[in-house]
């Protein structure tokens, strides 16, 4: 199936002033869908793909099987795997990749959506994949402390619903966090998670292709997932770099283990395209390994479990508008991400006892399953305006120009993000850390007529390329939050409604108080030589809803942060690992699910605390050591099980 770029039809009006709700928007998208629309996974028939148009019914569903015992035994030994991992995302297809390398075991993947269409590679298109036909497109439920200006008081939370996962929508940035993030989570109890143990894992992965610039002790060239910087940088990339420096910030590689600094931002791209997990860990084996089969557009709605043994034994999923089944011999791996792997935990039976109960849901195993949710917060609001020196937006024959050239070179500035390029981290006041930051800053590319004209249609018409604005939008990114968040269930429809999102985000004072101070502080490039050179200014233009407050005051700048809030879409920590005394815990140091047999969560999900920086590469980090437990657990060496020659993993 073609991707389905965002129907801009429901918001934008006729007589609109946003310049994304122009006829010329249209015909751009369009030519976006005719060069980009399709896929390459789709160019070759997987050989194991013919397993997924078969099907068979089970008594629950009230049908009877018309076949001998033996004919039914043989359709049932065929829908048996080894593995079965539920989402194809950024620790879904690392597990498969990794499980699959062992030629015996049969591994089977899920992917509740589609193949990975060719839009995903461009790294400057990443604003139209939002709102498509890839992306689950959550909203969270209203709250008294944040979106207040957002319609019905929700904020949008872009997941990805696509081979690859949010790794295909996702803006590429490769961060891992600081290495006492790490050491903390194995304080917690977490024993084989500190920086020291998980450092060889980011490693493993990485196919660094900047290393002549970095200390390659953190570094590898081995692995499947590519690193790289863009191949194209505008020149406010290179002057907001010089600005952090001025104001006394070293230019370091911040997957070492400083990250209070300024850096050209290293990224999941290979030679001018993305490389999502799926390009980086499916692709290259998917028609190589017999082993593996790969189902995408398979939704998984549940696991089975024995109730009377609590031993997982497959998982249930809708494909080609059938209800199937598919059983494991070892183990079910959720991968679902932070959003709908407690989903699934919860609609099969696992999670607070008084939830699942109100829903009619058998309660298998009581567990704090979907809270603890937390994320890195923005805010839209605070612009900076650009002059002719440095504005990079072109005309409509111009950017068709680019996008050709990009489709036959894979270069310009279609090959790259914009302004995003530039990452920095600092301390604000509030941080009492000799080493951590708790501010990170962004800069998206934004349209400064269309954001005053209208802040929240910009945000909801938004598929301007990256490369292309006349003004800088600088995101303070909040590291560490103390506000905790929890999922639930849909009460109006628990199985197929999208859960409820409780962001619960500024409840905590101290989030907004750093919020603030972080915008402060970032306006302090407006003082450095590089700005005023360039003739960079702070929009004055007060937002709609904090008009009342003085411009730029600290009242100002609440009002707009609990007003204009958004995110960079990085949510964990609703299955969190903990120590079996640790209540609020959903799995354990190996990642399996307390209580119930041959389960594991592998993702985001899993995560006790967010990590100081993006979320991707500690994903892919999760998947590679997960991946690794499990093998310990079912291989054998040298006459010893694997768990007994590696009794904390690899």
């Amino acid at each position: 199936m073609s991707w389905v770029p965002p129907d801009l039809s429901q918001v934008c009006r006729v007589h609109t002033t946003v310049t994304t709700c122009a006829p010329s928007t249209l015909i751009f998208i369009n030519l976006v869908v005719r060069l980009f629309g399709n896929s390459r996974d789709t160019s070759t028939k997987n050989h194991n793909y013919y397993q997924f148009s078969r099907f068979i019914f089970d008594s629950d569903f009230g049908r009877e099987y018309h076949e001998t015992p033996e004919k039914l035994k043989e359709r049932i030994k065929e829908k048996e795997y080894d593995f079965i991992v539920v989402g194809a995302g950024s620790a879904g297809c690392v597990v498969a990749n990794r499980l699959s390398e062992v030629p015996e075991w049969r591994v089977l993947l899920l992917e509740a959506g589609s193949e990975e269409p060719d839009v995903a590679e461009v790294p400057s298109f990443a604003p139209l994949l939002q709102r498509s036909s890839i992306d689950w497109a959550y909203m969270t439920q209203p709250s008294p402390h944040s979106c207040l200006a957002r319609p019905g008081g929700q904020c949008y939370w872009a997941r990805g619903k696509v081979m690859g996962g949010s790794s295909t929508i996702n803006y590429m940035v490769y961060i891992r966090g600081h290495p006492e993030d790490y050491d903390e989570w194995e304080a917690m109890g977490n024993q084989g998670w500190s920086y020291r143990e998980v450092l060889p894992y980011f490693i493993k992965s990485e196919h660094n292709k900047n290393r002549d610039h970095l200390n390659l002790f953190y570094h590898g060239n081995k692995g499947y997932q590519s690193v790289d910087t863009f191949p194209y940088q505008d020149e406010n990339v290179l002057h907001i770099i010089k600005g952090f420096k001025e104001l006394g910030l070293d230019e370091i590689d911040q997957n070492s283990e400083d990250l209070i600094g300024v850096s050209l931002l290293q990224a999941t791209v290979k030679d001018g395209e993305r490389h999502s997990t799926n390009g980086a860990f499916i692709r290259p084996i998917r028609h190589k390994r017999p082993n593996l089969v790969v189902s995408p557009n398979a939704h998984v709605t549940r696991v089975l479990i024995d109730h009377n043994t609590k031993i997982a034994y497959g998982v249930e999923y809708y494909l080609n508008g059938y209800l199937q089944r598919a059983f494991a011999k070892k183990e079910v791996i959720l991968s679902a991400g932070a959003i709908n792997s407690p989903k699934i935990l919860m609609v099969s039976g696992i999670g607070p006892k008084a939830h699942l109960s109100q829903h009619g849901i058998h309660v298998v195993q009581d567990l704090p399953v979907g809270y603890n949710l937390h994320d890195h917060t923005t805010i839209d609001g605070v612009v900076l305006t650009l002059t002719n020196k440095s504005v990079t937006t072109v005309n409509d024959q111009k950017r068709t120009s680019d996008i050709y050239h990009y489709k036959k070179t894979r270069r310009g500035p279609l090959s790259a993000t914009g302004s995003l390029q530039v990452n920095a981290m600092v301390q604000t006041k509030y941080e009492k850390s000799s080493s951590q930051p708790d501010i990170q800053y962004s800069f998206d590319s934004v349209s400064v007529k269309n954001f005053f004209n209208d802040p929240i249609l910009t945000a909801q018409t938004n598929v301007n390329p990256l490369a292309y604005y006349d003004g800088l939008m600088v995101r303070p990114i909040l590291l560490h939050p103390k506000s905790r968040g929890y999922i639930l269930l849909n009460s109006t429809d628990p199985v197929y409604g999208p859960p409820l999102i409780h962001a619960n985000t500024f409840k905590e004072e101290i989030d907004l108080l750093r919020i603030v101070e972080g915008i402060k502080q970032g306006l302090n490039l407006l003082h450095t030589k590089p700005f005023k050179k360039l003739n960079i200014k702070l929009a004055n233009t007060p937002l709609p809803a904090c008009r009342k407050f003085e411009f730029a005051s600290d009242a100002y700048w609440s009002c707009v942060a609990r007003s204009y809030t958004s995110t960079i879409f990085h949510p964990v920590g609703t299955c969190k690992m903990g120590h079996k005394n640790d209540k609020t815990s959903v799995v354990d140091a190996r990642l399996k699910v307390r209580g119930v047999k041959n389960l594991r969560v592998i993702d985001a999900s899993i995560m006790p605390k967010i990590p100081r920086g993006n979320t991707n590469a500690p994903t892919i980090m999760i998947g590679e050591k997960g991946s690794d437990y499990i093998k310990v657990r079912w291989l054998e060496r040298n006459g010893l099980t694997a768990e007994e020659e590696f009794p904390y993993g690899r």
